[in-house]
C-alpha cells in the first residue's frame, strides 16, 4: 500500500493531479521524439552574398525545426488539458 507522500509523487509524475500541480508532470519520450529526428542542417557557411538556393535551404531547415517544435508543443498541450 503507498503512502501519502509515494502517492502524491505519482500523481505529479502522471499529470493526474489538479491542474497546476499537472504542469509539474514528467514529460513522455514520446511526445518529444520529433526532437529525436531532427536532421544536421543542410545550409552551408556562405563565404558571399547569399543565392536563392541558399536562403531556400536555409528555409528548408528552419521549417523542418519548426515543425518538429510545434508537433512537440502540440504533444504536451494534450496532456495539459487531458
Amino acid at each position: 500500500m503507498m503512502n501519502n507522500r509515494e502517492l502524491e509523487k505519482l500523481e505529479v509524475l502522471d499529470g493526474s493531479r489538479n491542474r497546476e500541480v499537472r504542469r509539474k508532470a514528467a514529460v513522455r519520450i514520446e511526445d518529444v521524439a520529433e526532437l529525436l529526428n531532427i536532421t544536421k542542417l543542410k545550409t552551408q557557411t556562405l563565404a558571399a552574398d547569399p543565392t536563392m538556393a541558399d536562403f531556400n535551404s536555409l528555409l528548408a531547415d528552419l521549417r523542418e525545426i519548426s515543425d518538429r517544435l510545434n508537433s512537440v508543443a502540440a504533444a504536451i498541450q494534450q496532456r495539459l488539458i487531458r
